[in-house]
This record gives C-alpha cells, sequence and structure tokens, in this order.
C-alpha cells in the first residue's frame, strides 16, 4: 500500500512536470532542458513492472515521449523528434484500442499534433493526415461539457493551429477554415485564461496564416486586418517571454505575412522596414538556440524578403546580396538536418543567380549556383530522405542561370538548346517524391519562359506561343490569387499577345493583350514605390501596338515616355535595353 501511495504521488509530479511545468520551460527557451527532463521521465516509465503500469501511467509516458519529441524539434533535431513522436503515438494506439476514455483520446490526438508538426519538414501529406485524424479526435470533447473539455480545447488549438501551417498541401480555403477556428477557439481560451501565453501565440500563428490564405484568395484587406490583430496578440507575449521561441516564430510570421501585404499594395518602400524588422526578429530566434534548423530556416526567409524588397526599390546589388545571404541561412539549415529547407535553399539560389544574371555577373551567378555544393551532399541527401530524384531537378536547375546569360548576351540558339534539354528532361522523367515535384516545378516554370522569349527572338513564333501557354499552366499551380502572382502571369502573358500577333493570330492576340493593359494602367495609377511597375505597362503597351493599328503610334510614345521615367539602375540593365530597342525601332517605323 505504502508502494502504491508512492508510485501515485511520484505519477502525479512527473504528471505537473510534462504538462504545466514544461510549458512554463518554453516559454523561457529551456528546449535543452526540457529534451533532458523529458528523458528522465521516460526512463522511470520504461523502467516501471509491467504489473505497475495502469491508463495513466501509459499516458503519462507517452506524454513525456512527446515533451522529448517537441524539446529535440525546437532545437532542430527532427530525426530524433520523430522517433519520440512515433513511440507516443504507437503506445497510445495501443492503449486506443481497448480504452476509449476522453483522457487517452486527447493523449492520442495531442500525440497525433506532435507527429504531424514534426512530419512538416519532411512529409506534407502525412502531417496532414496526423494534424487532422487530431482535431477530428480532439474536436468533439473540446466542444462538449466534459471536465476535460478545456484541457481538450487547448489540444484542439494546437493541432488547429499546426494544420493551418500545412500550406504546401491544404488548398487556402482549407487554411482559411482551419485558420478561422484556430482564432475562434483560441480567444476563448484566452478570455478564460489570459495569463496563458501558449494559447496566445498558438492563436496568432493561426491567424498569420489566415492572413495569408486571405490574401491569396485576393482578399486583401481582410489578411491586412487578421495580420495586425496577430502582431498586436504575439508582441505582447513577447514583451513577456522575450526568449519563448514558439512566440518569436508566430511574430515573424506575422511580420511575413504583413510585408506580402503591403508589397501587394505596390508599395515595397513601406515594406522594407517591415522586412527589417522579421529580420531582427529572425535574429533573435538564433540567438535563443544557435544552430537550430528551423530558426536558420527563419533567418534565410527574412533576407530573402529583405532581398525582395530591395529589387522591388530598384536597390538591385544589394538585392542579391541578401539573396546570397538567404542561400546561405538556409544551406546551414540543409545541414542542420532540416529537410524542407532543401526546396528554400534551391529557389533562392535560383532566384539569386537570375538576378546576377539579369545584371550580368556571370561570374557571380556560377559561384552562386557552386556555393550549394557544400550543403547538397550524398549524405546530406540520405539524411533527409532524398536521392537521386531530387538530384536530377537540382542538376537542371543549375543550369538556368547558364541559360539565363546565353540569353544576355544574344547567344540565342544555345540558350535555346539548354531550355529545351530541361524541360525535354522533366516530361520525360518526372520527378517522384514531394520535395522533387515541387523543385521541378519551379524548374519548369523558369525555363518555359526563357523558352518563349528565345523562341520570340529566333523567330519562331508559334514554339514561342507553346512555351508560353505551357508557362502559364505549370508557373501558379495553386492559383493565387495574389497581386504578385497575377504581375508575374501578366509578363507572360504579354510574350504570349507578341508571338501570337506575330504569328498572324490577331484576335486571339487581342482579347490576351487588352485586359493586361488595362490592369497595369490601373496599377500604374495607384502605384506607390514600385520601380518595375513603368517597365511591365511599357512592354504591355508595345505588345498591344502590334495588334492596334489605329491607336499604334500613341501605344508606343507613351510606352517610350514610361521608360524614360525608370529608376536609372533598372534603365541600365540589358533587358530593359532590348525593350527600349524595340519600342524605338517601331517609332520609327
Amino acid at each position: 500500500a505504502v508502494s502504491e501511495q508512492a508510485r501515485e504521488e511520484a505519477e502525479g509530479l512527473l504528471g505537473f512536470l510534462t504538462d504545466d511545468f514544461v510549458r512554463e520551460l518554453e516559454t523561457f527557451g529551456r528546449y535543452q532542458t526540457i529534451a533532458e527532463l523529458s528523458q528522465r521521465e521516460i526512463d522511470y516509465f520504461q523502467n516501471l513492472p509491467p504489473q505497475l503500469k495502469d491508463a495513466q501511467t501509459v499516458r503519462s509516458g507517452a506524454l513525456a515521449l512527446l515533451d522529448r519529441a517537441e524539446g529535440l524539434g525546437a532545437l532542430g533535431n527532427d530525426p530524433k523528434a520523430l522517433v519520440s513522436a512515433r513511440q507516443a503515438v504507437a503506445l497510445l494506439e495501443q492503449r486506443y484500442a481497448t480504452d476509449r476514455s476522453e483522457a487517452t483520446t486527447i493523449a492520442l490526438g495531442r500525440a497525433l499534433t506532435t507527429r504531424g508538426m514534426v512530419y512538416i519538414g519532411s512529409d506534407l501529406d502525412h502531417a496532414v493526415t496526423d494534424l487532422r485524424r487530431a482535431t477530428e479526435l480532439l474536436h468533439p470533447i473540446a466542444e462538449g461539457t466534459s471536465k476535460l473539455s478545456p484541457v481538450a480545447r487547448r489540444a484542439d488549438l494546437e493541432a488547429l493551429t499546426r494544420l493551418t501551417m500545412v500550406v504546401g498541401v491544404l488548398s487556402p480555403e482549407q487554411v482559411e477554415r482551419a485558420g478561422r477556428e484556430a482564432v475562434r477557439v483560441g480567444r476563448e481560451l484566452s478570455r478564460s485564461d489570459p495569463s496563458d501565453v501558449t494559447v496566445s501565440a498558438d492563436y496568432a500563428y493561426a491567424e498569420s496564416y489566415l492572413a495569408r490564405a486571405l490574401l491569396a484568395l485576393g482578399r486583401n484587406q481582410e489578411g491586412l486586418s487578421a495580420a495586425q490583430d496577430a502582431l498586436a496578440v504575439v508582441d505582447r507575449v513577447v514583451v513577456e517571454h522575450p526568449q519563448y521561441g514558439w512566440a518569436l516564430a508566430a511574430k515573424m510570421s506575422d511580420e511575413y505575412t504583413l510585408f506580402e501585404i503591403t508589397t501587394d499594395a505596390l508599395d515595397p518602400a513601406a515594406a522594407a522596414p517591415i522586412a527589417g524588422e522579421e529580420k531582427q526578429t529572425a535574429l533573435a530566434l538564433n540567438k535563443i538556440e544557435p544552430g537550430n534548423g528551423f530558426y536558420l530556416a527563419s533567418l534565410g526567409n527574412a533576407d530573402w524578403d529583405v532581398a525582395d524588397s530591395m529589387w522591388s526599390n530598384g536597390r538591385l546589388r544589394e538585392a542579391v546580396a541578401s539573396s546570397r545571404s538567404a542561400q546561405e541561412a538556409f544551406g546551414e539549415s540543409v545541414a542542420s538536418g532540416e529537410g524542407v529547407a532543401l526546396v528554400y535553399m534551391t529557389a533562392a539560389t535560383a532566384d539569386a543567380a537570375i538576378r546576377q544574371a539579369e545584371l550580368g555577373d556571370g561570374a557571380g551567378a556560377v559561384a552562386t549556383v557552386a556555393a550549394t555544393d557544400r550543403f547538397i551532399t550524398p549524405a546530406v541527401l540520405g539524411r533527409v530522405g532524398l536521392g537521386d530524384s531530387f538530384t536530377s531537378v537540382f542538376d537542371l536547375m543549375r543550369a538556368l542561370p547558364t541559360a539565363l546569360l546565353a540569353y544576355e548576351r544574344g547567344n540565342l540558339p544555345e540558350a535555346r538548346r539548354l531550355a529545351h534539354d530541361a524541360l525535354t528532361s522533366i516530361q520525360a522523367h518526372p520527378p517522384t517524391g514531394l520535395f522533387p515535384a515541387r523543385l521541378a516545378i519551379d524548374v519548369e516554370c523558369d525555363f518555359s519562359v526563357l523558352a518563349g522569349q528565345v523562341e520570340y527572338g529566333l523567330g519562331n513564333f508559334a514554339a514561342s506561343v507553346q512555351a508560353e501557354r505551357t508557362a502559364l499552366r505549370v508557373c501558379n499551380p495553386t492559383g493565387s490569387q495574389r497581386l504578385t502572382a497575377q504581375r508575374d502571369a501578366a509578363r507572360r502573358t504579354t510574350w504570349l499577345a507578341m508571338a501570337l500577333a506575330r504569328e498572324g493570330q490577331r484576335e486571339e492576340a487581342a482579347r490576351t493583350i487588352g485586359p493586361i493593359v488595362t490592369t497595369d494602367r490601373a496599377l500604374e495609377k495607384r502605384n506607390r514605390s514600385d520601380q518595375w511597375l513603368p517597365l511591365e505597362l511599357a512592354s504591355a503597351l508595345y505588345a498591344q501596338s502590334l495588334i492596334d493599328e489605329r491607336h499604334r503610334a500613341a501605344l508606343l510614345g507613351e510606352a517610350s515616355g514610361l521608360l524614360d521615367r525608370l529608376n536609372p539602375t533598372i534603365a541600365r540593365l540589358h533587358d530593359t535595353s532590348v525593350w527600349r530597342a524595340r519600342i524605338e525601332a517601331a517609332r520609327r517605323r
């Protein structure tokens, strides 16, 4: 009897450690302590004789495994975190088969949430499966009248918050639904216990993804309101707990969303300071746990946003330097074992190299691609579960700067060969796996755009039409309604209209370019500080002049005037010079 009483008291203490105390440690960034403490708890439960393990013992042991998984995940050790999360799920699935009590159901829901969160870094499909099942288990209890409803509601909020983050698989509409539910639950919990900062951090994180979903759906004002609310909530948390990594990550997510909304409002000058704040938050994250893969990836994202703001503001060489910084941070994240950072690193590499090619810096573009060699090795790919499929697509991406440089230097046959070889390879051997497939979309998009422009320059207008149609189909697979995505599509549509006009398909060319000119003119009227929009409108006006003979002189004159007012750095680019030569030659004719 004394032994049994001692065991119950010990497990009561351990229950406190696996719940309240661990949550408190999280707010101070003590993830290493959490991992070590939870290992002590795990050792205790594993060393108990089987006859002393009841339902509560199994649940407590599983929750200790979850604490260890979350601590290791926060430290950037996803492989070991996944092992602990899988062990916890297996324990609770076995218990759940014969014990459908609310306590066991909630514990299983929490385990699935933790495993799903770890999967976000490597396997989005499995992440969605786990997180959806977690909400299905937790939601009925959370919305009921059980005495465990508050516990279930907090666990339900955690699952919903993580579900909003799986944007690679869920549609914007699905993210919106999950985000709204998370915000509702979070606000209710905050009203009942205003001191629980973990709740505030969770629902602020979910609301930032809700704002992004609204932005993707073209509902910018709603997105702005949600992002501002989320940032106000999480700022209060960070003031109280400046070392709370999850709150800082939520803050950075909110800042990124505000940056995107401000950029879509055609005001990159106002977006630049937001990107700067985002980088400061990322630096604060990296001070908590230097070498943490997730935090390093966050720093890469911040540098990327800084680069985008500089590029839109006409500070082109500074933008390239920030793109290279993003590439380096993503590479360090990959080296630490963060698999999803591979996708971001390859995209940042292509981004930097493309910009260097546009600036005529061939040596810099080649060096940027070569810089990935120390991060993408067979050992690293094996550690994150990737192999030949990823390597083959990445090798195609490596050829992109070379092809672009050939185009910029007027070697159109060589640019055409490289683009044709890459597109043939992707279409003949579609890559398998989530990350290779996502990278292949980017590669096919970039090479299709290049092929369309090269074929146009060579006078192969039918081939140019085909390539630009492919680009329009491939380049926006999610169907985002963001203004940035629409502007990218408009640039591709301009080239399509030009090729159609040269091919003699004047009616279709007119239908294609008319809406683009109308939209670009409207955007230019409300343009606040974007330095590239005048060039985009000038290009569209030139395309329309190929069809509209009655207004040709006026269209070309308007286009020429726009080029005269360009940012000096953009005006000196090779591509801008080509557009000016086209327009001036047409005016002379």
